[in-house]
């Protein structure tokens, strides 16, 4: 992973300096070109923007966070080795945007999009890969099994007799290059040799098969398993609920904001409503007035 890095960052800047110095070579030069050059026309020179943007990027990144988390039991100082690695392709990023590539166009983003959810996966399979690396090729799970539930004064004492099988040196088969004599200098006449497994001895009814104990620690890391991924996912959300994503004021003035333009939005409607009512009625009561009063005469009126 670390040599993996370093040609990366190698890659990343001395690739597009290799371009511009090819390109500054090839291109005609003209008497204008002694002279000084506004920046502009310099910048112009440069490589253009690559047209995936940050997917190269990005797409390190989550190699390198797959690196960390899948296999983290496995090689515990990767992160160590991954923080030192980001911290100078901070720099090295900064150099090759700055000066070996055009100005990108800028774009609005909510958020990295589809990467979350990619690494979101990671971390899970990352949970669960490192929980049966613990529980399957560690001894924690097997000398727990056998101090609680085989020893008799609930200690490791008889533990590496316990985890070791026999096996019967003339059931070697013929493609074996065992040696054929049984005596070997140093031990003797050898028929009998162990080996790291829980299986039953060749002098029992169903020899070579698994014991009790086998089943025992199959289930015991088979639950850790479990208990380790439950864990740390409760870990997981604990953290992300306690550190959210946006602060609690800013999630309230974001509310606020929708609620504003939510009222201003009815507001305007029930304007709207209003004024096309007062619109009707005018014109209801300008069609039942007449234009003209009807003349009374005298004697009516009297």
């Amino acid at each position: 992973m670390i040599g993996k890095q370093a040609l990366n960052n190698f890659q990343e800047v001395m690739w597009p300096k290799i371009l511009n110095w090819y390109r500054k070579l090839s291109s005609p030069k003209k008497a204008s070109d002694k002279k000084r050059r506004p920046q502009w026309e310099v910048d112009n020179d440069l490589l253009d923007y690559p047209p995936l943007g940050l997917f190269e990027d990005y797409l390190e990144m989550v190699i390198q966070y797959g690196f960390i988390t899948i296999f983290a039991a496995a090689f515990p100082l990767a992160p160590l080795f991954a923080l030192f690695n980001n911290v100078i392709e901070i720099r090295l990023d900064a150099y090759k945007l700055v000066t070996q590539w055009k100005r990108p166009v800028s774009c609005r983003a909510q958020d990295i999009g589809i990467w979350y959810g990619i690494l979101k996966g990671i971390t899970y399979i990352g949970i669960i890969t490192n929980g049966f690396i613990i529980g399957w090729t560690s001894d924690f799970i097997p000398k727990m099994v056998y101090k609680y539930s085989f020893s008799e004064d609930n200690s490791l004492a008889g533990y590496v007799n316990s985890s070791l099988s026999y096996f019967n040196v003339s059931e070697f088969q013929k493609e074996s290059n065992i040696p054929k004599q049984d005596f070997i200098e140093g031990y003797g006449t050898v028929s009998i040799c162990r080996y790291s497994d829980y299986r039953e001895p060749p002098w029992s009814e169903n020899k070579y098969e698994y014991t009790s104990l086998y089943w025992h620690v199959f289930c015991a890391r088979l639950a850790f398993v479990i208990l380790f991924e439950h864990l740390v996912l409760f870990l997981t959300w604990f953290v992300s609920y306690m550190i959210p994503p946006i602060p609690g004021d800013i999630q309230l003035l974001v509310l606020r904001e929708l609620y504003l333009a939510k009222e201003a939005r009815y507001k305007v409607s029930f304007d709207t409503l209003d004024d096309e009512r007062s619109q009707v009625r005018q014109r209801k009561v300008t069609t039942e007035v007449p234009d003209e009063m009807p003349e009374y005469s005298s004697a009516v009126l009297a």
